[in-house]
């Protein structure tokens, strides 16, 4: 039996100790509670999801490629590169290294297929909730969630893995939990209570949920956020209240008076988990690995922070300080470890090509310079300078395969990408993410406001919350081993009010918001890395900045809900999820939600590199 494995034994057997075994002996208060749910995303466009094999645009195209930057569109031509370089020329077309049919000009085929596919989702859940009051000061609770993966999503590289990771030995993402590539079984709460008068404490795997901004977390720092279920395509209005990685810790606060209260908490450290390649909803490109440099080297670190909140009249103040790992991590290039040839033209190269972040994968690798900088602008990095980077970071191997750096020339960089592409047949990138250190500050302020009776502003609350981060890490548009390093400021401005439209109807939700981040975006993606293009230049935006408005009007019955959550982002792109959900009695649950994405396609805005994931996504649930 695994370690992991042993792990989750142990876990469900202390928390069957904390909520079962108590009972006997103490004959008080047992409950337990649970669902079992459905849930499906069925596509709304023919899109392909461009960061699998599948869905790569260049599958099937033949890129022309210029070696050196030189044109090789005869015989002639290639011939006379190759009498400089003193290898054999070609014969009838036929490579004398390889004996295999030559194409003139050479191109960057890429001979994968593409699939189409009609659902992004489908998964059953089980979650199981346990509570035991054991006296007047002590309780315990736990949930026990397992999650499968029915696979409707066809890839072609093959194995589909949409929950096993890197972290742990059985897979998953936290001590207390077992994943495979097609199910999760884990304990994202176990904990011991305790409350006498004014302070509380909470001991055990937990999340700690802070601040309340619609899409957007600001003050809401101490954990990371689990993306492999659905990226963050649940309804809006949830505030990744499903999406928190949770970690072991101990949470107290104190009621130090009746307007002023004091929280603290230290918890283990725990990466937010992105989606696993040739998985629906991947956002690495899967023609570069990813390696996750947590187990043995962040593994052990644990966050530590605190807040005070106090409501004076009508006013609500908070302040915060946080000191931890930051879960979303930074990347940067690394060296592959794998003793390939970077080429049948160079045999031998395989050990010096271990020492540079490059492996030849004529399968599934980067094909052409045309391909190489369409995923750079996607995924917000500067095409030449992560070309340099990968040169300078890993010198003398790099230098060895008279790889050079190109300085700002574009051309230059085409040239070098394609002699390599050219010579391997394609190329995979290997990447890693750590998890570095820093300090974030913050504060928040609501107020109520009291208007006439009946007015809009009866009610209306307004809320600001703002953080700081000195000298935050952030992945460099380059890729390189030094990293981004840049002060940070966020800032959420909310309005939210139960307004009553109509005597006939209940009192709708409504909460507008304003969203700005001074160095990164959404994603927690440094800005300074859009606008990238097919030649790898780009300017970077100065800040981010979105607006939202997010709101439910229930039925006069209570029945249905009719949900609504929209996000502009304003360099161009928009996140429009309109939704209903029935409600018929206390078991049953059906929430249906749209979720369309769309905007300028020029590397500017956030939103527009999740645009392939417009679908419909319905949820079946049934309560116990």
């Amino acid at each position: 039996m695994r370690s992991s494995e042993k792990r989750l034994i142990a876990g469900l057997m202390s928390s069957c100790a904390l909520v079962g075994l108590v009972v006997p002996a103490f004959g008080i208060d047992f409950t337990i509670s649970g669902f079992i749910q459905h849930q499906v995303a069925v596509k709304i466009t023919d899109q392909e999801n461009p960061n699998n094999q599948a869905g790569d645009p260049f599958n099937g195209q033949q890129v022309p490629l210029e070696p050196l930057g030189l044109d090789l569109s005869s015989v002639q031509a290639v011939n006379n590169l190759l009498t400089s370089l003193s290898l054999p020329s070609l014969n009838d077309l036929t490579s004398p290294i390889t004996g295999q049919a030559v194409t003139i000009p050479p191109t960057g085929y890429r001979n994968v297929r593409s699939t189409s596919n009609d659902f992004n989702l489908m998964v059953t859940r089980l979650e199981v909730n346990m509570q035991a009051s054991i006296d007047a000061n002590w309780s315990a609770s736990a949930t026990v969630r397992a999650i499968y993966d029915w696979n409707p999503y066809k890839d072609v590289s093959g194995g589909n893995n949409f929950y096993e990771t890197q972290f742990y030995d059985g897979g998953g993402a936290t001590p207390l939990e077992y994943a495979d590539k097609s199910f999760m079984v884990d304990l994202p709460n176990a904990t011991i209570n305790y409350t006498n008068g004014s302070f509380y404490a909470k001991l055990g795997n937990q999340q700690i949920a802070w601040g309340e901004a619609v899409f957007f977390r600001v003050m809401d720092a101490p954990n990371g956020l689990d993306l492999r279920r659905h990226l963050i395509m649940d309804p809006g209005l949830e505030e990744y209240s499903d999406k928190r990685v949770p970690g072991l810790g101990l949470r107290m606060s104190y009621q130090v008076t009746p307007e002023w209260e004091v929280e603290g908490f230290v918890q283990k450290f725990q990466p937010s988990v992105f989606p696993t390649p040739s998985s629906p909803y991947n956002i690495i490109p899967d023609q570069f690995t990813l390696h996750e440099r947590y187990r043995g080297f962040s593994d052990d670190v644990w966050n530590v922070g605190g807040r005070i909140r106090g409501q004076l009249g009508d006013l609500g103040l908070q302040f915060i300080a946080v000191s931890r790992h930051n879960p979303d991590g930074a990347i940067r290039w690394t060296r592959s470890g794998v003793n390939k040839d970077i080429s049948p033209l160079l045999p031998g190269s395989g050990a010096i090509a271990a020492e540079t972040p490059f492996e030849r994968d004529e399968a599934y690798g980067v094909k052409s310079q045309e391909e190489w900088f369409h995923y750079a602008g996607a995924v917000r990095l500067d095409g030449v300078q992560a070309l340099n980077s990968a040169v300078d970071d890993f010198q003398p191997a790099t230098g060895s395969l008279t790889a050079y750096n190109v300085g700002n020339s574009p051309s230059l960089a085409a040239a070098e990408l394609d002699t390599f592409f050219w010579l391997s047949g394609g190329l995979r990138g290997h990447i890693e993410r750590i998890f570095p250190y820093e300090n974030i500050f913050g504060a928040s302020a609501n107020y109520v406001f009291s208007g006439s009776p009946g007015s809009f502003f009866e009610q209306l609350i307004g809320r600001v919350e703002l953080t700081y981060t000195p000298n935050k890490v952030f992945t460099a548009p380059s890729l390189s081993k030094d990293f981004l390093v840049k002060d940070e400021w966020a800032l959420a401005a909310v309005v939210e009010k139960w307004y009553r439209w109509s005597e006939d109807f209940p009192a709708a939700y409504l909460v507008g918001q304003y969203i700005y981040k001074s160095a990164s975006d959404l994603f927690s993606r440094s800005i300074d890395g859009y606008g990238g293009n097919s030649t790898g230049l780009h300017g970077g935006i100065s800040s981010y900045q979105a607006v939202a408005f997010a709101g439910f009007q229930p039925s006069p019955s209570l029945e249905w809900r009719f949900e609504w959550a929209v996000l502009y982002d304003l360099q161009g792109g928009w996140y429009i999820q309109p939704g209903v959900r029935w409600k018929p009695d206390d078991k049953w649950q059906v929430d249906l939600h749209a979720t369309i994405i769309t905007g300028k396609d020029n590397n500017n805005n956030a939103v527009s590199s999740i645009d392939f994931a417009d679908e419909i996504a319905v949820r079946v649930t049934y309560q116990f």
